[in-house]
């Protein structure tokens, strides 16, 4: 066989497929196609924030190219949760402080997993990603505390 051997272990493609299908459908995610409402100021951090959204989909797109290349199906990604229909067209002063506590819990959770996971290669993906994740989540709480006060003011 060439390329790379193929993931045997159930439990790490298991762990793979759902944080593929989680990163893919993140708050963050959902966002890059929800249009928030911004004021002519707030163009920077749009770009910040849809700059995040690039970045966590790069770690899906290897994280499911690595799926393939392991002989494994791509996994189903499903869709956005209902609960972020709501979210769709608010101001960013209000969706920065929601992205940021859901970075949180959400690298909370793939902190957990990355112990599980046994193939030296995913689990390298799987750091690159909590990686992004950790920076995303500093900027988010970075933007969160700059943006209420610019509010404010």
């Amino acid at each position: 066989m060439r390329g790379k051997l193929p993931v045997n272990d159930d439990r790490t493609y298991t762990l793979l497929e759902g944080i593929a299908r989680r990163e893919n459908r993140s708050l963050l995610q959902y966002v890059r196609d929800s249009y928030p409402w911004i004021t002519p100021d707030e163009r920077q951090v749009l770009a910040q924030i849809q700059a995040m959204t690039a970045e966590e989909q790069q770690g899906v797109a290897e994280l499911v190219q690595f799926l393939i290349s392991g002989r494994r199906p791509p996994p189903y990604l499903g869709t956005f949760p209902v609960s972020f229909t709501s979210l769709s067209f608010v101001s960013l002063d209000h969706l920065i402080p929601m992205l940021a506590a859901y970075e949180r819990q959400e690298l909370e959770k793939l902190q957990g997993e990355i112990n599980e996971i046994t193939d030296p290669a995913a689990k390298q993906l799987v750091h690159k990603i909590a990686a992004n994740k950790t920076r995303h989540l500093e900027t988010l709480q970075s933007l969160a505390a700059t943006h209420s006060q610019q509010v404010v003011a």
